[in-house]
């Protein structure tokens, strides 16, 4: 089984702000090359890792990340989701000018309150129908690059169009 290497292009900019989230912390570095290394039950990821493995496991289905399949767990007999990364390289593609890279660069390193602020604002805005990204941006006094970059760090919503929707929980 020779490893295929399948490289994920990022020619957005706010593409970024999802590459680093989802390796800036021990604990996504360690569920993503546990990833890496072959199919793992979601029962195996959380008792590894605890339930924050769920959550990241959303982060890196909304960035497509990873991919999964049905597998039956044999201790239980129950059909459970498995998960390995998609890719293992990045080839990024894109210009940025100085300003957009510490745009971008706040997203990413904005603690995790300031954010969750930003995201709660979002949420609010959007309902349940999801509404035209520029008045968003303008609601909340964010450029359209600082929104986007926003809304790669997210799982509470992402881009339709030129909409922000909400993410509805997978059953």
């Amino acid at each position: 089984d020779v490893e295929m290497k399948r490289v994920k292009l990022i020619n957005d900019p706010a593409e970024l702000v999802a590459l680093f989230r989802a390796v800036d912390s021990e604990i996504r570095r360690n569920v993503l090359s546990t990833l890496a290394d072959g199919w793992t039950m979601i029962s195996e990821l959380i008792g590894k890792f605890g339930e924050e493995a769920n959550d990241i496991i959303v982060y890196y289905e909304k960035f497509k990340l990873i991919e999964s399949r049905w597998e039956v767990n044999k201790e239980t007999g129950r059909p459970e989701k498995s998960y390995r990364t998609f890719y293992n390289a990045f080839q990024i593609s894109t210009s940025l000018t100085f300003d957009e890279t510490q745009e971008l660069l706040t997203v990413v390193l904005m603690s995790d309150k300031e954010f969750i602020d930003y995201e709660d604002k979002i949420v609010d805005l959007i309902g349940d129908e999801g509404t035209f990204a520029n008045d968003v941006g303008r609601d909340i006094g964010v450029s359209s690059l600082t929104l986007k970059g926003l809304v790669r760090r997210s799982v509470k919503f992402d881009f339709k169009g030129h909409n922000i929707v909400p993410l509805k929980e997978e059953e």
